[in-house]
């Protein structure tokens, strides 16, 4: 099983589209820890656009209590670190018949110190340009995928975009529109 873990995140906003691309990538449940927020939330769900309430999750108030939960877990931790991997690394590199961990922390002073001696590998992407990193919910997307993809390479068959299409769910982006209809 994939694991999205989102520690300490200021912004619900955040907090939302790590739920959203957990689901788009594959993840099956979500552990919200520290001071991170939770559903119900409208600032969450804004964001999630019902992958709140399709992915299982938990929250842990103490970082104790999460390095407990992640036990017998392959902990990745996503971090600018001078022992870290890239994303184009993992492919061989993580267990496939044990669960995987995530984990992204702190929008401003990132992992503790504590969660990155627990990590079996700590990830960093790499920042090309003059910005020194990204928001947490973009590198957690980038990530994501990689370590999906480590862990159970893609089959094009399987995309959503390959599948017939679902109707829009009601009231959700719709401005007002029905299905079926198209913008003028």
């Amino acid at each position: 099983m994939l694991i999205a873990v989102a520690h300490n995140l200021a912004s619900l906003h955040n907090v939302g589209a790590i739920f959203r691309t957990a689901d788009g990538a594959g993840f099956e449940h979500v552990i919200l820890s520290g001071y991170t927020g939770t559903p119900p939330d409208r600032r969450i769900a804004k964001v999630a656009l019902g992958a709140d309430e399709a992915l299982g999750w938990e929250h842990l108030p103490e970082l104790e209590q999460l390095l407990a939960r992640l036990e017998g877990v392959h902990v990745v931790v996503l971090e600018q670190h001078a022992d870290s991997r890239l994303p184009t690394d993992l492919v061989g590199e993580l267990p496939t018949q044990r669960d995987v961990a995530l984990v992204a922390c702190d929008e401003l002073y990132g992992a503790p110190k504590a969660l990155i001696a627990r990590a079996d590998t700590v990830l960093e992407l790499p920042m090309r340009g003059m910005k020194e990193s990204l928001n947490v919910s973009i590198a957690f997307g980038i990530a994501a995928y990689a370590v999906a993809h480590a862990v159970e390479p893609l089959d094009l068959a399987t995309l959503r975009s390959r599948q017939p299409k679902r109707g829009v769910r009601d009231g959700v982006l719709t401005r007002g529109r029905t299905q079926g209809e198209t913008p003028a």
